[in-house]
């Protein structure tokens, strides 16, 4: 084999080693992001560490890489209204215990795929329990996604010592006590044995995606409706049990209190780790591929989707609506509010967008009537004008009398008024003349016409 033979081999393996996606390395990109309305998405697949649920960590990276591969959808904002969006997403496989330990700790706005299924990897120097804390802060405060991919999560542990322990529901129940629904669970309702299909929303929103074979699952380790309803953001598989209510074993949440809107990630969730056409019945095999590839696609749809339906759909038609019921005073904070949300979701900051336009919904749902100032203060003007009035007319009156009688007039004892002196004589015989002909008609009202 002579030197070109081996340098052309060798570039073919550098080039093959860049653009596969199933080859595993400690930290690679795999689809580089230059461009705004970007998403980036880490699958954390930690040399030696173990799994449950998924098997084969390539093909669960597999799986991520081609749900990240998808670079278009199309969005139902409304009756009969669809926009289509484009975007981009970069993949990085994480493999050693110093990147995955920085990128919970530090890393902002990113996608994170646990390829351990049931296990959570915990770092040196941290606790179970303070590992999910740094879990809970990234999504609560720096807009992370953490995506579960199968089994019960935070079920079991394994230390970066190599140690191993079960942590049993307590794992999942610590996680989301950061959110205040410390006694949650994903244990599975009686006679739950059957299939759960992917819901109506779910099968909407994720039609670019290659659902069609996987659209029923196991219903085992599910969210419950109930426990999630004011925080739920799609639900991707669904069924109703008379006991529970409706569950999903896969669906995304917003990870945040109920009232808060201004800053959050989300947790994806897929508790199932069985797939069948729901046409053929017809079960599918490579399973560990589609554990990775649906709650990808959950994820970048939660952030991409979702963000377009609330600034396009959602939103505008709350506006809308409550414009039509004559409450627009505040509607103008709130349309300020949307379209500060849409210049982020121009710049690829989605969740910023989501969290803005969570405010603008908000902000319009308590927008009020204008005032009526006549309806609401005229009685009071006409009420104080009238005795305003009256007080004026009774100080013009003791000032107007007071002036006469410094200019020396005198007052009428029959009237009151005050008369000149050299007119009072004459003033008096007339006043009694109206006095003694106001007393006649007095009786002659009171004094029958005729006698009975």
């Amino acid at each position: 084999m002579n030197f070109r033979t081996v340098l052309l081999l060798l570039v073919l393996s550098v080039v093959f080693s860049f653009f596969s996606c199933s080859t595993l390395l400690p930290v690679r990109t795999i689809k580089a992001n230059e461009v705004p309305r970007s998403l980036k998405v880490y699958v954390i697949a930690l040399n030696g560490v173990t799994s449950y649920r998924t098997e084969t960590f390539s093909e669960v990276v597999e799986g991520v890489c081609e749900a990240a591969a998808v670079n278009k959808t199309n969005v139902r904002i409304g009756s009969g209204g669809w926009k289509q969006v484009e975007f981009n997403v970069g993949s990085d496989v994480v493999m050693e215990w110093a990147g995955y330990k920085v990128l919970v700790e530090f890393g902002v706005d990113v996608i994170i795929v646990n390829a351990h299924g049931e296990y959570l990897p915990v770092p040196a120097d941290y606790s179970k329990e303070e590992w999910v804390g740094k879990i809970a802060n990234a999504m609560l405060n720096r807009q992370v996604t953490w995506v579960h991919t199968g089994g019960y999560p935070f079920y079991r542990v394994q230390y970066q010592n190599g140690e191993i322990e079960t942590w049993g529901e307590k794992g999942f129940q610590e996680l989301m006590s950061y959110i205040g629904k410390s006694d949650v669970n994903c244990r599975p309702p009686p006679g739950s044995d059957g299939w759960a299909s992917t819901s109506t929303y779910g099968t909407q929103s994720l039609h670019d995606w290659r659902m069609d074979k996987v659209d029923e699952v196991n219903p085992t380790r599910p969210l419950k409706r109930n426990d999630f309803k004011d925080l739920l953001i799609l639900d991707v598989y669904s069924c109703g049990y008379s006991d529970v209510g409706t569950i999903h074993p896969g669906a995304v949440i917003r990870f945040s209190l109920v009232n808060e809107t201004s800053n959050f990630g989300f947790y994806v969730h897929l508790g199932a780790w069985k797939f069948q056409d729901d046409y053929t019945d017809e079960e599918a095999e490579n399973t560990d591929f589609y554990m990775g590839y649906i709650p990808t696609a959950a994820a970048i749809w939660s952030e991409v989707g979702f963000s377009t339906y609330m600034l396009y759909g959602g939103v505008p038609r709350d506006i809308e609506t409550v414009s039509a019921t004559g409450r627009t005073q505040g509607l103008d904070q709130a349309e300020s509010l949307l379209q500060q949300a849409i210049d982020a979701y121009e710049q690829g900051e989605y969740k910023t967008a989501i969290a803005l336009a969570y405010q603008a919904r908000e902000t319009a749902r308590s927008a009020v009537k204008p005032i009526d100032y006549l309806v609401v203060y005229g009685p009071y003007v006409l009420f104080f004008g009238i005795v305003g009035s009256v007080v004026v007319q009774v100080i013009w009156k003791k000032k107007s009398r007071a002036r006469l009688r410094r200019l020396g007039y005198i007052k009428c004892p029959i009237c009151t008024n005050y008369i000149a002196p050299d007119r009072m004589e004459e003033h008096k015989n007339l006043c009694y003349q109206n006095f003694i002909r106001k007393d006649d008609r007095a009786r002659a009202r009171e004094q029958p016409p005729y006698d009975l």
